[in-house]
């Protein structure tokens, strides 16, 4: 007999990232030949977790208060500034009266908050079919389910059709939309969208809103900081938020774990832009309700970090130093990867920049059990594998691909 709620019965943890995660982690400190391709953190050539020198530096400058005090819910007013200094860079002045900021455990704890405030209870999520596995267990959480768009079309470019043939079926329906996009860096394909793709999604969600209808874009800006076009061109579609409807909002997930690798720390943000004042006020206060229902406060010490080095100037140009080393290491990783996956006919989706490279096969988990053999552990997903290239070394990239296009081979047979 179980005492579980009737709900919670059928409540089972199906993103296996972890769990592969933990066994690939597990079987590496038995043998250090073991490459783990599984959690998306960012390695060292060496093998280690990479560090940010000047966060260390930070570290070392809060008082015990900014470290270790219970911060406010929404988070401290200095926190909200430094992240819109951050995020929106040279667009500040913009965007400084027309956004509300509120703190979150990760880019984890903005998805739950703005499903839970944006959609209604059997409301479908509409996700792309290329995912971070966790949007479909945040909507489960939230009684949602979820519906999914093509991410690519037959050219390999992002499908804004299929995405408004998808909403307009959802609107129709739900009489509201809420869409999550992941860019840049997707996630799991490293997928970047063009400018003018961006300008089709504005002009999509703007018709789909003109009669009134709410219209609501999570941002899922995890990877912002990793691509490799740099500060400005990463930020240069967030200025066409400005461009949507009253009744069309952005709510951006913003993950300070992901960015300033503070992983474990468990810091991030809901980053919400609207001309519209009573729209963030009720924003501010739903949300604020929500995260004091479900984990009271952010982390302090998350927060006084990425304030402290977003504020002092001189930590603030060491991190952004350290931050295009970062790039510079995961540009060559993929580059490596690519060019080895292209000699033995590979094939991957397509791919920019970032933690992963994704490779359509038919039987991943055959493909998967294959690779433990060799001492290999990446994430079968669906219809692909998942490779973290942040977290092995350019000659772990170099020997990869030959040992994929193996696994997939045989186990096609």
């Amino acid at each position: 007999m179980s005492l579980l709620s009737e709900r919670s019965l059928s409540k089972e943890d199906k993103s296996n990232i972890i769990t592969l995660g933990a066994i690939a982690k597990e079987e590496k400190l038995k043998d250090k030949s073991v490459v783990n391709a599984t959690i998306g953190m960012l390695y060292d050539e060496d093998g280690k977790l990479f560090t940010f020198k000047s966060v260390d530096k930070a570290l070392n400058l809060l008082t015990g208060d900014e470290k270790y005090a219970y911060a406010s819910t929404p988070g401290s007013p200095k926190f909200h500034e430094a992240l819109k200094k951050w995020v929106f860079r040279d667009d500040y002045e913009l965007f400084k009266d027309n956004s509300c900021v509120m703190a979150t455990p990760g880019g984890s704890g903005a998805l739950s908050n703005t499903f839970a405030n944006y959609a209604n209870v059997n409301d479908k999520i509409l996700l792309p079919n290329y995912m971070w596995g966790n949007y479909k267990q945040v909507a489960y959480e939230n009684n949602q389910s979820f519906a999914t768009y093509n991410l690519f079309d037959k050219n390999g470019n992002f499908d804004i059709e299929d995405l408004r043939n998808k909403m307009i079926e959802l609107k129709k329906i739900q009489k509201r939309v809420l869409v999550v996009v992941n860019d840049p860096c997707q996630n799991p394909t490293g997928y970047i969208m063009k400018d003018s793709e961006w300008d089709k999604l504005i002009d999509v969600i703007n018709e789909l809103s003109a009669d009134g209808t709410p219209i609501i874009l999570l941002h899922d800006m995890a990877y912002l900081d990793y691509d490799h076009r740099g500060f400005i061109a990463t930020r240069n579609n967030i200025k066409k938020y400005l461009k949507l409807n009253k009744s069309a909002l952005v709510v951006m997930a913003f993950s300070g774990s992901k960015t300033f690798a503070l992983y474990g720390v468990r810091v991030g943000a809901q980053i919400a832009v609207s001309k519209d004042k009573e729209v963030l006020n009720d924003f501010s206060r739903a949300n604020k309700f929500s995260s004091r229902s479900k984990w009271s406060n952010t982390t302090n010490l998350g927060m006084s970090l990425i304030t402290k080095i977003i504020e002092d100037k001189e930590l603030k140009l060491e991190f952004e130093r350290e931050l295009e080393e970062s790039r510079k290491t995961l540009a060559l990783r993929a580059k490596t990867f690519l060019d080895e996956a292209k000699k033995v006919n590979l094939t991957t989706l397509p791919f920019e920049c970032g933690f992963f490279i994704t490779i359509p096969a038919n039987n991943p988990e055959a493909a998967y059990e294959y690779l433990v053999k060799k001492k290999i552990h990446i994430i079968p997903m669906g219809n692909v594998l998942r490779v973290t290239i942040s977290a092995i070394s350019v000659n772990e990239c170099k020997m990869l691909p030959k040992l994929i296009k193996e696994a997939i081979d045989s186990t096609n047979k």
